[in-house]
């Protein structure tokens, strides 16, 4: 995992009203 995938966790975990969303997005973005 790079600096940069935890940056961007870190932002997209404050856009995040519901925790369905932010397993969506780990889904498709947690490559690594």
């Amino acid at each position: 995992m790079s600096f940069d995938q935890l940056e961007a966790l870190g932002e997209a975990l404050l856009d995040f009203s519901q925790p369905t969303d932010l397993v969506s997005w780990l889904q498709e973005h947690w490559t690594d």
